[in-house]
């Protein structure tokens, strides 16, 4: 969409599109058109007009000033969290008073009430009488126990170790160090992120985490459903053996092996991480104790890392990938990797390059880690061996993240070659190196 738009013609394109979906309404009832994708470009060309159009009316001045006070809306929010308001409130709209609110919360009446108008201004709860509170749609995302605790964790460690970023840049302006990151000063802890966040000895911050992990993997881009259907898992022969390196409670190969009665799974991780295994996948599935950093011991066919990559920087993505590939024996192994894959800039809608950069600016603040282009993987799978090949990419409708799949050169060479001029998104199963 052009920068230079004039009022009037995105005013236009807002109509427009708002028509498509006044008219899908009709046929779909909310979220169901995100299986429809006319509507899904049609809501997302109206959000991009939107922005636009108050980006270009509001003034600079005031759309800066607007943006450098946002850390009072986090505020609000990490203040409802932590006082747990949205429990208080009934889940079907009946409306509570201010004041039996403040009493349920063991909460300052005013400050409550200031607070909680300041939301209002976004969408987040609604006042129906004088003195009066109730939820609405928005508000109530609070009362789910994953969604939830993913706000307030954005609000609380995430918010916080965000604002020590520049501090963080100027004492260690190009580490690659887990523990020399916003969130170590934030917290003056030496240990790395996801130590400080699931230590025992802050059991509800570790609480918090790790059902806020939960909660973001179950948005619809994140499902695992996406990784079950969107490799040939069929193509591999029976009694293939996959290593699920970093797998935590085995989630995705209990889901891959519920659809793939003919493979075997080892689930790989912390002990502590652990999940029980169904009756029905008994001899099919088992748990290893296993550090990610340290040689593979399981010589297998394939092995699966998810979105493990992407919370960790550069030299150490190398040592895991480089920990895989020394157990790659057997004729025909590969690594399977379903990560994120940022989009060069101008290929996406603003508002998506937005999400990108913003995920961007957490994994440096968090982990000092960033969001990575193909051409950042290609080099890193370069460094880790020049011998080790992307043969394909692909990413499953609807999907955030994209399915990376490696073989050693001498395995990829009868796969076939391309040239790399199609988009990563639509390649087939060839060669992309």
């Amino acid at each position: 969409m052009d920068d230079h738009m004039t009022v009037s013609a995105l005013a236009d394109i807002i109509r427009h599109q708002a028509e498509i979906l006044e008219d899908g309404r009709l046929r779909h009832t909310y979220p169901d058109h995100y299986g429809d994708k006319s509507l899904t470009t049609a809501r997302s060309r109206l959000l991009e007009a939107c922005d636009k159009l108050n980006h270009l009316v509001t003034g600079p001045e005031e759309y800066m000033m607007g943006l450098a006070q946002g850390h009072r809306l986090q505020a609000a929010l990490q203040y409802v969290c932590h006082f747990r308001l949205a429990s208080h409130i009934p889940a079907d709209g009946t409306p509570i008073s201010y004041d039996e609110l403040a009493e349920k919360a063991s909460v300052e009446a005013s400050r409550c009430v200031r607070i909680l108008r300041l939301l209002m201004t976004h969408h987040i709860f609604r006042e129906p009488g004088t003195r009066l509170i109730a939820h609405n749609r928005n508000s109530r995302v609070l009362l789910d126990s994953d969604a939830g605790a993913a706000i307030e964790w954005y609000t609380n460690e995430a918010f916080r170790s965000s604002t020590f970023l520049a501090e963080a840049s100027e004492l260690w302006p190009s580490s690659e160090q887990m523990n020399q990151t916003a969130l170590n000063l934030a917290y003056d802890t030496s240990l790395p992120a996801f130590r400080f966040l699931s230590q025992s000895l802050e059991p509800s911050r570790a609480d918090r985490y790790s059902r806020a992990m939960a909660g973001l993997s179950k948005r619809r881009q994140l499902t695992v459903e996406h990784l079950v259907t969107g490799y040939d898992w069929k193509s591999l022969p029976n009694d293939t053996t996959m290593v699920d390196v970093g797998g935590g409670n085995g989630y995705c190969s209990k889901a891959i092996a519920d659809a793939n009665p003919g493979l075997k799974f080892v689930v790989q991780d912390l002990k502590k991480t652990f999940g029980a295994v169904h009756t029905d996948l008994k001899g099919r599935l088992r748990f290893m104790e296993y550090d990610f950093f340290t040689p593979q011991p399981v010589v297998a066919d394939v092995y699966l890392l998810r979105r493990v990559l992407h919370y960790h920087p550069n030299k150490y993505v190398v040592k895991i990938l480089q920990a895989q590939v020394s157990a790659m024996k057997k004729p025909g192994a590969r690594i399977i990797i379903m990560d994120d894959i940022a989009i060069r800039s101008g290929m996406i809608t603003t508002l998506e390059e937005r999400k990108t950069r913003t995920l961007d600016i957490s994994m440096m603040s968090l982990y000092n880690s960033a969001e990575r282009d193909l051409g950042d993987w290609k080099a890193l799978f370069h460094t880790v061996d020049p011998k080790l090949k992307l043969v394909d990419v692909r990413k499953p409708p609807g999907s955030s993240l994209s399915i990376m799949e490696l073989w050693m050169d001498q395995q990829s060479q009868s796969r076939g070659q391309n040239d790399g001029s199609l988009p990563y998104a639509f390649t087939k199963r060839n060669s992309v190196s």
